[in-house]
């Protein structure tokens, strides 16, 4: 039988039925107001021996209020689980754990030895206190620990796996080979927290699953998304998954774990562009898939160098194709380089080649002199390549300094 009820303490009881009078037949006001005033006096006298600590768990969503009428531990005024007492023995919290299905919100964990403990797994602990604690290989996975608190705790490959951790506070607390995935991370917050690269927290986060899960489903298409899942609860996730993985971006970088806090960022950025393809907002989709083609969101110097070289093939076909390039000779006649079919493949190469080493002092901005371009399709292609060489050239500077500041 459960220890907690929606009921409020001493509601059962009742009102006494009313005496029929005695041969006196008689009964003074004072004896009347007694009676009455015996109504409100039954709660406590029900409550005697209970814990009575009530929970009303207004800002978690799909919980109502609850009132714990387990029996007092001790000298307390509380049960085991609501005692503000440290080192409580974990023998007793064992004895008293509660079936799947009962709460224990508000539980206090203070001092407590709870190590390779596996009796709350799959409990709801909602708003407790885990000060000071021993949960070393504990096994809380599929926990619902919202806005829980642990400070100081020893939670070393502790089991969190499919838990709910949304607006719980970790800190000062050692996660180093914790499993965490699954876990619902939205507004968890980690204050001086340690982890290591044991720590797993999945390769992406819950919210991300669930929006890729309904993808595979074949709700492809955002008018049947919607359909099937309102808008809200999809742009909840889409915020949800970018703020978790900001979260872990900076928790990894605080801890050295350079090459996590990469994956985390890139994988923020990536959310953030499937949501702006799948609410319309095509010009910021765009604006993002170049980032992402061109720079790997600001962190692929490859991808910049890649960019810059296609740049330079293309204006290089694009030079002898929409104008002409014409080179000095020491005779002061000009030759000009532009692709003729009639002459065979070995000139239109040779012309290729020439035309490349033009596209590269133009992408270079050098300014050599000795090929300049002729009609007005040639020289726009080499103000617009020697504008994008000066943009990718510092594009390609940020992104080194920002991987070398990644790396250190």
């Amino acid at each position: 039988m459960s220890g907690e009820t929606q009921s409020a303490p001493g509601e059962s009881g009742g009102v006494p039925e009313e005496q029929p009078r005695g041969a006196d037949g008689e009964r003074s006001a004072d004896a009347d107001e007694e009676r009455t005033a015996g109504v409100a006096d039954e709660r406590p006298t029900t409550a005697e021996g209970r814990c009575g600590y009530t929970h009303e768990a207004s800002a978690v969503t799909g919980l109502g209020g609850v009132c714990c009428w387990r029996p007092v531990w001790g000298d307390t005024d509380r049960c085991i689980w609501h005692a503000d007492v440290a080192q409580k023995p974990s023998r007793e919290l064992e004895d008293a754990a509660p079936s799947v299905g009962d709460r224990l919100d508000g539980a206090i964990f203070r001092d407590v030895e709870l190590s390779g403990a596996d009796w709350l797994a799959g409990r709801t602990i909602t708003d407790a206190r885990f000060v000071n604690c021993n949960l070393e290989e504990t096994d809380l996975s599929g926990c619902d620990l919202r806005y829980s608190h642990f400070e100081g705790v020893d939670a070393q490959s502790v089991n969190l796996r499919g838990s709910n951790l949304e607006h719980t506070e970790f800190h000062r607390t050692d996660l180093r080979e914790a499993d965490l995935c699954g876990a619902r991370l939205h507004y968890a917050v980690f204050d001086n927290a340690r982890i290591d690269e044991s720590t797993n927290f999945g390769n992406n986060v819950v919210y991300e699953d669930e929006l890729l899960d309904a993808e595979d489903d074949g709700i492809t298409s955002l008018r049947v998304r919607r359909k099937h899942e309102s808008g809200g609860d999809r742009m909840t996730r889409y915020e949800a998954s970018h703020w978790t993985y900001k979260e872990l971006q900076r928790l990894t970088q605080e801890n050295g774990l350079t090459a996590a806090s990469r994956n985390y960022y890139l994988q923020q950025k990536d959310v953030r562009r499937r949501e702006a393809w799948e609410y319309g907002s095509y010009p910021r989709a765009l604006a993002k898939e170049a980032w992402r083609w061109t720079t790997g969101y600001g962190s692929n110097p490859w991808r910049v160098i890649a960019t810059a070289a296609g740049v330079i093939v293309v204006c290089a076909v694009l030079f002898p194709l929409l104008g002409e390039v014409h080179a000095g000779t020491p005779s002061g006649t000009p030759v000009e380089y532009t692709f003729n079919t009639r002459m065979g493949l070995r000139y239109n190469f040779v012309v290729f080649l020439h035309s490349l080493y033009f596209s590269v002092v133009t992408f270079a901005t050098l300014g050599y002199g000795d090929m300049q371009p002729v009609l007005f399709g040639a020289q726009a292609i080499a103000a617009a390549e020697a504008l994008f060489g000066q943009l990718l050239m510092a594009l390609l500077v940020f992104v080194m300094t920002r991987n070398v500041t990644w790396s250190e």
